[in-house]
């Protein structure tokens, strides 16, 4: 594989193949290294020349990655410089942003620029007349906090919204933020994430009944009330998945000594890798995802990824009453929505009574939202764009 990327590879017979399998041309897309919805294996398998713009979180690595495509085939991949220093990290994100954006699209060119950051669409009116540029942007998030930065960077988020020619929401709530109503057009609709569910494996005997809970240890989940439904009722186990602050991790293994259930409650402490996690999932019968039902939780405006990994795994899931995902699992019956967090112990025994059930409504669910269909189905608007 190539350290660079050679420009040239992928502008010859780009419109024949496009006839076919390729029905977008050329697309500047920003991709994630986390769950995402497999929006870049969508466009993989469906763009002639792709380019993929992956932005590390500034916590973690300080390399950026850039991907190209050519007919879904990866012929070259190469880190771009980040850093952890915020100034540095907007800086560069944006420098090597506007680098990249020139090169891949020539003068001539169409190009489409998706992206879901204000970082994207800085400079979108003077970039538009040197190049045929056309922008799209998939709104991801919605913070109703109060804090004179945050509504800064939502009034940001808001310009660039009302200049693009393309408009996505990963919830009716951000679209109603974003409109004043949830509007529904092909141009400017709700798309929440896709799935892709791993293959099927035969279910763990229901007893022990056991629970996955994947992600940030953090207060509000409702653990303590899940301990305590465990305490009285021998026959669950749980399997906690994911890193919590010191002093927290501490107060909750102080408790499940308190109450004697340490040896039914696996807690590594860390993070899993896909192939351990799906490991662990196979074990387990139903995904935990509980949430603080506060006004100022941007959840509430989210489409959590939690609850769409845990049908990718084949788990019914007790979920709080927060999101707009909410009325697709009351829909589809693929799991339990409670109000709050005591009521973890009847949504549990509801779902154990009657398995199977919940099994064919979360396969209902991944059917509903499986990213090939779904995507195709929303995103159909895009092959406009080189028509």
């Amino acid at each position: 594989m190539a350290n660079g990327i050679n420009r040239n590879l992928c502008e010859n017979g780009i419109s024949q193949t496009c006839q076919g399998q390729f029905v977008y041309e050329c697309v500047f897309l920003y991709g994630s290294l986390q769950f995402c919805g497999h929006i870049e294996e969508y466009f993989i398998g469906r763009t002639a020349d792709l380019l993929v713009y992956v932005v590390q979180p500034r916590v973690g690595a300080h390399t950026n990655l850039l991907r190209r495509y050519c007919k879904g085939v990866l012929i070259a991949e190469r880190p771009l410089r980040s850093s952890q220093n915020i100034f540095l990290y907007y800086l560069l994100w944006y420098l090597n942003h506007v680098r990249e954006l020139l090169r891949f699209c020539p003068k001539g060119r169409t190009a489409l620029m998706f992206g879901g950051h204000p970082v994207v669409f800085l400079g979108m009116p003077l970039f538009k007349m040197f190049r045929p540029l056309v922008y799209a942007y998939w709104i991801g998030d919605y913070f109703p906090s109060t804090h004179p930065v945050i509504r800064i960077y939502e009034r940001v988020k808001k310009w660039c919204h009302d200049r693009v020619t393309y408009a996505f929401y990963l919830s009716d709530a951000i679209n109603r933020v974003m409109n004043g109503s949830v509007v529904n057009t092909p141009a400017r609709r709700t798309v929440m994430w896709g799935l892709k569910p791993f293959p099927a494996a035969p279910v763990a005997p229901l007893s022990p009944f056991r629970l996955l809970f994947v992600g940030l240890i953090r207060p509000g989940q409702g653990l303590e009330s899940l301990f305590d439904f465990m305490k009285d009722h021998d026959d669950y186990r749980l399997s906690l998945i994911g890193v919590g602050q010191p002093a927290y991790v501490s107060e909750l293994q102080a408790l499940l000594r308190q109450m004697d259930i340490g040896d039914r409650v696996f807690f590594p402490n860390r993070f899993y890798s896909e192939v351990e996690l799906l490991s662990e999932a196979r074990k387990c019968h139903v995904g935990i995802a509980l949430y603080d039902t506060g006004s100022d939780n941007f959840t509430h405006y989210a489409d959590p990824g939690k609850v769409k990994a845990y049908a990718e795994m084949h788990l019914p899931v007790v979920m709080t009453r927060i999101s707009d995902i909410v009325p697709f699992v009351e829909k589809f019956k693929s799991g339990e929505v409670i109000d709050r967090s005591t009521e973890i112990g009847d949504a549990l025994e509801r779902i154990r009574g009657d398995y199977g059930r919940y099994q064919a409504g979360v396969y209902r669910f991944v059917e509903h939202f499986h990213f090939v269909r779904y995507y195709g189905e929303a995103f159909k608007v895009l092959e406009e764009v080189w028509k």
